[in-house]
């Protein structure tokens, strides 16, 4: 019905005159017909009926008598019937004795032609029951009998004519619709007509004159409402400007957004070259004829600066995505302060730089049991919140107690800081929340650093469940407070240095020849008895794993590689063998890669670059126990 829809009103209510009409009258008509046609029927039949009634009694004599010509005036009439065509008298045996065709006959096909038969019945006395009290018994005997051959053409003519008598009539009632409609259309469109052009004229800037009402019909009512909507245009006129002054302030803000994006960006680009540019001349400096004092310090240098460079990055990926990434924490069995003895000691070298007081406290149940948490989730949280209350803090101390906590359901390792630095004003404490909003280039070059970890610690204990609260040091300066979640029983410790001894086998498919390298180094390192093969391919691992006599204990997977990637070598290797643990080992490390790969049929997920704790895990929970369910007879 759209395209009703696209009609004018006039047309529409020409539509609403004629279409009922024309519906009334084919109802009409059609009852109509239909009832003179039945009744024309009824009158052909009734008509032959009484012919053969009349033809069958006045044929009794002449068939007796053989004068046929006592028929012909009977005849006569029932061929002046239009619809009689043929008139017959048979014998009794069949055969034709009289027969009498219509002029019209001629005109006629056979095949339109309908016979209609009535036997000619003769009443005579039963002479073998004769009594003399005149109640002899009657006997009938059939003589013959009389056909009259009927055409329904001249019925069909009168049909015809039924027909266009109603529809001559139909027709003149739906042409009188079709006028009533007109004179409505004529009185009704004109003031529509002005109330469009009226609301036409609104879109202007010019005053228009207000459409004077017509009563309180329909239409009076439209041109009321339609003057109301001349008023409340004027008053939105009159508050658009206001609108859009608040436009351009909120373009504004906008663009300040963009333009601390953009010096975010430019920030992260000094302090990502820094760290590398470290990294590069100390490597340089490596290759060169050093002593044993020297080359230690150049190497640990290179380490911590790419160690800053790699947490850089992990920051900015965490920064950029952090609207839709999700964290993925691996729970094991840590010892929480051996886990921060590292950061401790460097936060405590940089507060003795400044003169302030470092201290952190654990309560007796973490000095005394591990929990379980992901420990490079933990020292990530904890440098960038003590990390900036050290770096904020310019007189008087930085503390940081570590506890475990219960909430229904679940436990929580608890990290409060307390710091007299600067202090975080109300109004920002939400806004720090929100990546690059709070950035500001003099603020972040008076303050080392990207200046957004309280940004990615709020998403990271977010993802994970867990809380971060700001609130005011008592003795000025900030609180924070961290609730990091734990598994509700420690995990068992994966630390069986027993079990990294075992002569196990690793298929490591890398194509990139100096990852092959590392990763081969460092896993020698972690488990000295391992047998390690490299393919550098996904055609080559698929054909390694079918030729090799004894199974992998582990296959450590690069999902990108040329040719067959990772995802779709590991989807064929299920084929073969569902088995043997596959660990993605890729720089990817979004949450849509990770169920890609587990999607894939992959078991776990490694993270470049790579560290030995990292690898260690992995064996430990994968190889290992893999090589230990094996029979004797394939280790």
């Amino acid at each position: 019905m759209n395209w009703v829809r696209r009609w004018s009103i006039r047309r529409r209510i020409m539509l609403i005159g004629v279409v009922p009409a024309v519906l009334a009258v084919l109802m009409i008509t059609g009852y109509h017909m239909y009832h003179r046609w039945q009744e024309l029927h009824r009158e052909n039949e009734a008509v032959v009926g009484i012919l053969l009634e009349h033809l069958a009694a006045a044929a009794e004599y002449p068939v007796i008598s053989g004068n046929y010509g006592l028929l012909e005036a009977v005849v006569g009439v029932a061929l002046r019937q239009p619809s009689v065509m043929v008139v017959q008298v048979l014998d009794s045996d069949g055969v034709v004795l009289y027969e009498q065709h219509s002029p019209r006959f001629e005109q006629v096909r056979k095949s339109d032609l309908q016979p209609y038969n009535r036997p000619i019945i003769q009443e005579v006395p039963d002479l073998g029951s004769f009594s003399d009290f005149d109640d002899t018994p009657m006997v009938k005997r059939t003589l013959g009998a009389v056909r009259i051959e009927v055409t329904d053409i001249f019925t069909r003519q009168r049909e015809a004519s039924i027909l266009r008598q109603s529809l001559l009539t139909g027709l003149l009632v739906v042409v009188l619709s079709m006028m009533a409609a007109w004179g409505i259309s004529t009185t009704t469109i004109p003031p529509l007509e002005r109330l469009a052009r009226f609301i036409n004229r609104l879109g202007g800037e010019a005053p228009v004159e207000r459409l004077i009402v017509e009563g309180d019909t329909e239409i009076g009512l439209l041109q009321g409402n339609a003057n109301r909507l001349a008023d409340t245009l004027d008053q939105a006129r009159a508050s658009q400007r206001a609108y859009t002054a608040q436009l351009m302030e909120e373009q504004r803000k906008t663009q300040l957004a963009a333009q601390a994006k953009s010096e975010f960006l430019s920030m992260m680009s000094h302090e990502l070259r820094t760290p590398l540019n470290g990294a590069v001349g100390l490597v340089q400096l490596l290759s060169l004829d050093n002593g044993q004092a020297e080359f230690d310090e150049y190497k640990k240098t290179a380490e911590e600066s790419l160690m800053h460079l790699t947490q850089l990055l992990e920051d900015v990926l965490v920064l950029v995505d952090s609207e839709k990434r999700n964290i993925t924490a691996v729970y094991d069995d840590r010892d929480v302060a051996k886990e921060l003895d590292g950061l401790v000691k460097e936060f405590s070298q940089k507060a003795l730089a400044k003169r302030i007081s470092f201290v952190v406290e654990y309560d007796e149940y973490l000095r005394n049991n591990r929990v379980g948490i992901d420990s490079s989730v933990l020292r990530q949280l904890v440098r960038h919140v003590a990390g900036n209350a050290v770096k904020f803090t310019d007189r008087g101390y930085v503390l940081m107690r570590l506890s475990v906590i219960s909430h229904p359901g679940r436990r929580f390792l608890q990290v409060r800081v307390l710091d007299s630095g600067i202090g975080i004003p109300h109004d920002k404490r939400e806004l720090v929340f929100e990546a690059f909003s709070q950035l500001n280039s003099s603020f972040s070059r008076q303050y080392d650093g990207l200046g957004v970890g309280l940004t990615i610690t709020h998403h990271i204990l977010k993802s994970l469940g867990g809380v971060i609260c700001i609130n005011d040091n008592p003795v000025g300066g900030t609180e924070v407070t961290l609730e990091v979640p734990i598994t509700r029983d420690p995990v068992p410790s994966l630390g069986d240095d027993a079990l990294l001894r075992l002569p196990m086998r690793v298929l490591v498919v890398e194509d990139n020849k100096v990852n092959q390298k590392v990763i081969e180094h460092m896993m020698q390192n972690v488990c000295p008895q391992l047998v390690i093969q490299i393919t550098d391919s996904g055609e080559k691992c698929l054909a390694t794993l079918a030729t090799t006599p004894r199974p992998f204990d582990l296959v450590l997977m690069d999902c990108h590689m040329p040719g067959i990637d990772g995802f779709e070598t590991t989807r064929r290797m299920r084929e073969l063998d569902a088995e043997t643990p596959v660990v993605a080992f890729t720089a990817n490390t979004s949450d849509q890669v990770f169920q890609q790969c587990l999607d894939a049929g992959m078991n776990d997920f490694l993270g470049k670059p790579v560290t030995r704790d990292a690898l260690r895990r992995v064996m430990l929970k994968w190889a290992a126990p893999r090589y230990m369910a094996m029979p004797p007879s394939l280790r």
